[in-house]
């Protein structure tokens, strides 16, 4: 890999946090630890998530980027947290800030979690900075934005490619041209349909679905730079409703597997404001369960939110449930 991803300053990034800490004790001492050596790093705190300080979540998150959906259900368990990634709910109403699976688990259903006694909050497009756990400034900003006096742009960007010839129905997959070999600068509110596959559950004309494979580039302003988390999904939808571009998350049990993959990410440089590229591959992923399959190929720091990507690799994806034969969708090799 030609530059090695900065994953040890991101939590100071993501947060700026370490000035805004307090040595202030929680006044409620009704919180649930972890059984492991993270013990006095990470507790639950009713509800919310609370780290010790900012290394402490940057430990947490070297720790949880490379695990398996599996491995994340078993962290909410052992802290006996409802994390944001198993709350279905939720997850529609976040779907636009693109997490990836790994940051679902550090966020509560309400799009919060702590840095000592900072309280972290998302809230369309937006994350929110509040020391001293100021609750009730908490609760003004959830009412109006405006009471904020601290917050940053947070969110994702999808693989979208105007020289695409498939593109002109985003809703619609897959596109014919799924050989070709393609740079593509990652832009807000757009989706490749070229990865989308189109089907109908148990024949039913009335219950559309659609497997989606997609790259996503998620970031996180701060005061001088973005943190960004580059990685690639497979999941499934359904058409809520029959009504037109109307998809909600698909809970239906798939195998998902990536493998043989390689990726090529441009960005600008934060210190001289020039082109940097990091180069890999990608750990081969599967897994057979109703969540997505999500893998962040590398992280950086750059001073645009916007990257060029090229990817490539080999893309699975089959519903398992009988009747659903025709929910069976594979690119081998899949490039963008």
């Amino acid at each position: 890999m030609k530059k090695t991803p900065l994953l040890i300053g991101i939590a100071a990034a993501v947060l700026l946090t370490l000035s805004l800490t307090s040595c202030k004790k929680d006044a409620n001492p009704s919180v649930t630890t972890l059984s492991h050596q993270q013990t006095a790093d990470v507790i639950n705190n009713n509800g919310r998530l609370q780290f010790k300080d900012s290394e402490a979540l940057s430990k947490t998150i070297q720790s949880l980027i490379t695990k398996t959906s599996e491995d994340l259900n078993k962290w909410d368990k052992e802290l006996h947290f409802r994390s944001l990634k198993n709350d279905t709910a939720a997850i529609e109403k976040f779907s636009s800030f693109g997490f990836p699976d790994f940051y679902e688990s550090i966020l509560n259903n309400k799009g919060e979690y702590m840095i000592g006694d900072t309280i972290v909050y998302f809230d369309h497009g937006y994350k929110y900075l509040i020391p001293n756990k100021d609750e009730t400034l908490l609760n003004k900003i959830k009412y109006n934005q405006a009471n904020a006096a601290l917050k940053f742009v947070a969110g994702s960007s999808v693989l979208y490619s105007s020289s695409s010839t498939d593109n002109s129905d985003k809703t619609l997959g897959p596109a014919k041209n799924t050989g070709i070999n393609l740079s593509t600068v990652l832009n807000n509110n757009y989706k490749d349909a070229r990865y989308q596959y189109q089907f109908h559950k148990d024949g039913d004309p009335n219950s559309v679905r659609k497997i989606v494979f997609e790259l996503q580039n998620y970031y996180e302003q701060n005061s001088f730079a973005y943190v960004c988390y580059f990685h690639t999904r497979i999941k499934q939808e359904y058409l809520a409703g029959n009504e037109a571009g109307n998809w909600k998350p698909a809970g239906e049990v798939m195998e998902k597997s990536f493998s043989n993959l390689n990726f090529d990410v441009a960005f600008i440089n934060t210190g001289n404001g020039t082109t940097t590229h990091i180069t890999g591959s990608g750990r081969n992923a599967s897994q057979t369960d109703g969540n997505d399959l999500d893998v962040v190929l590398t992280t950086f720091q750059a001073s645009q939110s916007a990257v060029t990507a090229s990817v490539s690799g080999n893309y699975h994806a089959k519903v398992i449930p009988a009747g659903n034969s025709a929910g069976h969708y594979d690119l081998t090799p899949a490039s963008w």
